[in-house]
This record gives structure tokens, C-alpha cells and sequence, in this order.
């Protein structure tokens, strides 16, 4: 949990770099999270899709919040691999998903990069 923690402490940051780890824990825990949300906007609240992608209230609320922080990991994430944050814009294209998600996998380089040393979190 203290990479999930650790990318809202971080949520203006937009520079520096984010390893694997702490990407990926970021991704699961917000996952998990609003998985829960979801169950709890349906059970406990009465929430009723009429359309399966339709969310409820906290679940809304809480991707509402999560939104900037997991930009920011993500941009980080990028720096991490030598790429530009701007490189994310590629995944408004149907093939640039899988290249973001392939640099997002990729192993970061191991020396200072031109986004700063790496991450020891």
C-alpha cells in the first residue's frame, strides 16, 4: 500500500521517475479499490445499472480523485523507461494502447536518464 499512498503524497510531481513497483501496486490497489466501491454502490446503496459501464456514486467520486495521481505515476512511469509523458497521448489510438502499456512494462534504465536517477521506492 505505501506505493498507493505514495502516488497521492506525489500527485503534483510530474517529474522524476516511478519504477515498475511502484506503477504497478498503484494500478492494483486503485483496482481493488474501486472493485470494492463498485460492490458497495450495489449492495449497500441500491445502485442499479441500466448500463453495465455506468458507475455509482463512490465509485465516481473516488475516480475522480484518483484521476490526477495516477497521471502523475504514469508520467513518471514513462521517465522511468527514457520517454516523454507526452508519449501517453499515443493512447487515444487504438495500437498506441499496447505501445504505452508495453513502455509501462518495460524495465527502467538503470542509470540517470535525462528525468533524474531512479526511484529506490
Amino acid at each position: 500500500m505505501k506505493y498507493f499512498f505514495q502516488a497521492f503524497k506525489n500527485w503534483n510531481d510530474f517529474k522524476g521517475r516511478a519504477n515498475r513497483s511502484e506503477y504497478w501496486y498503484f494500478v492494483l490497489f486503485s483496482i481493488i479499490i474501486s472493485m470494492i466501491l463498485s460492490v458497495i454502490d450495489v449492495k449497500l446503496l441500491g445502485f442499479e445499472p441500466e448500463d453495465p459501464t455506468s458507475t455509482g456514486i463512490l465509485e465516481a467520486i473516488y475516480n475522480l480523485l484518483v484521476f490526477i495521481p495516477s497521471l502523475s505515476v504514469a508520467v513518471r512511469r514513462l521517465h522511468d523507461v527514457n520517454k516523454s509523458g507526452w508519449n501517453l497521448l499515443w493512447a487515444f489510438t487504438i495500437i498506441g494502447i499496447f505501445y504505452i502499456l508495453y513502455l509501462e512494462i518495460k524495465k527502467g534504465t538503470d542509470a540517470d536518464n535525462k528525468y533524474g536517477a531512479p526511484s529506490n521506492t
